[in-house]
């Protein structure tokens, strides 16, 4: 029998083993090229490097991977391992040497730690990290076997070929960086570029592959794998490290019930008639038009499912930035039910009331100041000053025209008015030198 004849038995012996039927799994590598964007002539390829990457562990060319579990709920792990149909859990695994589990691995103890180590001195391994490190109180929030997390994540990605970060809390920490984050807790990525500044580390970073979602879609994390046994590298990725085919896209660009909003008809109350007929439900909080992911065409639970399909409105989970902390999913998005998102300006996390009430007081305290203005310069008695009439309507009244026109009306019944006080005034001098010249005579 030739080693090819050996290495196919080996293969369909190992489906067989775990219940998985060769067209389930030709089914899985055709998954495996439409998440990834691939022709389906890709198919044969991807199926060979699946093969061979499993015989590889009757010869010991397995490649080795190290599944950290940090600060998390486990939930990315029981996403990943629960997953069936094909049970892409189980090839996946079997696909690679998983030297270090907690959640995962039969070993236990010192004896897991001591594989742990010696994955790492051997080096050319798989880095796979799920759940955020914590820098608080000087890393002692988190430790393992009696060593800080951040001790952990430094030497483990030491010799690593490349590493993948499963889950938001992973990627940019998550629901565990929400305010006010007591434990310090920190993203992957950016916590390995602060450490690499500071001069802590001495060597290069590897490359750095961003799979958000709380918990991580299975299927993200098999494509990531796959695509990286067969070609050697992680697919094409955005600025923030996320795979393209994967979060180039928003939830409402693919959503099913796209129609509904581009027709007004909106869920603005659940338990209405519009609930039933699966109208829109941006109105009750619905984040799909910012949040990037393709969960409408990859779905969830065998492809039977998602939140939206279900009925809740997207929450966001897979909005992170890896760059700056503390503009989380959790604190960029709640309150949930609310379709008004949190703005970043700067280093500040703001709610859209704030800015609201801020333009509002902005407008009320300019009105107040102003008010004061035109109290202190006299403005607010008898209206503003005015120029009475322009100089050419004065050297030219017979062609002025309105106010013009009227100045000299005012100013013509003013003369009449002063000549008419003068005679008055000259009357008044008569009579009065008048009785003096008669005194005088008598006299």
């Amino acid at each position: 029998m030739t080693t090819k004849e050996i290495c196919s038995t080996s293969f369909d012996e190992l489906l067989e083993q775990r219940g998985i039927k060769r067209r389930d799994f030709l089914k899985l590598c055709a998954g495996i090229a439409a998440t990834l964007g691939l022709s389906q002539t890709m198919i044969p390829r991807i199926a060979h490097a699946l093969e061979e990457s499993v015989i590889g562990a009757t010869s010991g060319n397995l490649k080795p991977a190290l599944w950290l579990e940090l600060s998390s709920c486990s939930g990315c792990t029981e996403s990943f391992a629960q997953s069936d149909s094909p049970n892409i859990a189980t090839v996946i695994l079997e696909l690679l040497s998983l030297n270090y589990s907690e959640a995962l691995c039969a070993g236990a103890g010192w004896s897991l730690e001591l594989a742990k180590e010696q994955t790492i001195d051997a080096g050319g391994y798989l880095l796979i990290i799920e759940g955020s490190l914590m820098e608080g109180w000087d890393g002692n929030a988190l430790v393992i076997a009696e060593e800080k997390g951040t001790e952990i994540v430094e030497h483990a990605a030491s010799h690593a070929d490349a590493i993948i970060c499963v889950g938001s809390c992973s990627v940019d920490g998550g629901w565990q960086s929400a305010y006010p984050n007591p434990s310090g807790a920190i993203g992957i990525p950016l916590y390995l570029n602060n450490a690499k500044a500071a001069g802590r580390l001495d060597y290069d970073l590897p490359p750095i592959v961003n799979l958000p979602h709380c918990p991580a879609n299975p299927e993200h994390v098999a494509a990531v794998v796959v695509e990286y046994l067969l070609l050697k590298r992680f697919p094409e990725l955005t600025n923030e490290n996320k795979p393209a085919m994967m979060f180039s896209q928003t939830i409402h660009d693919n959503c099913p019930r796209r129609g509904h909003f581009e027709n007004g008809e909106f869920v603005y109350e659940f338990g209405t008639e519009a609930e039933v007929k699966r109208f829109c439900l941006y109105p009750v909080g619905c984040k799909g038009p910012e949040t990037k992911s393709n969960c409408p065409v990859v779905r969830w639970n065998r492809r039977n499912g998602w939140c939206i399909d279900s009925g809740a409105p997207c929450i966001g989970c897979a909005t992170t930035n890896p760059r700056r902390p503390g503009f989380n999913w959790v604190d960029m998005n709640a309150p949930f039910r609310s379709h008004l998102r949190n703005v970043a300006i700067g280093d500040f996390n703001i709610p859209p009331a704030f800015i609201a009430y801020g333009v509002a007081g902005a407008l009320v305290l300019g009105l107040v100041i102003h008010g004061f203005g035109m109290k202190a310069s006299g403005r607010l008695k008898g209206g503003a000053p005015y120029e009475r009439e322009r100089k050419w309507d004065t050297n030219h009244p017979e062609r002025a025209i309105g106010p013009a026109k009227a100045a000299e009306k005012a100013a013509e019944k003013a003369a009449a008015a002063k000549d008419k006080d003068d005679a008055k005034s000259k009357d008044k001098n008569k009579s009065k030198k008048g009785d003096s010249s008669k005194k005088g005579g008598g006299k």
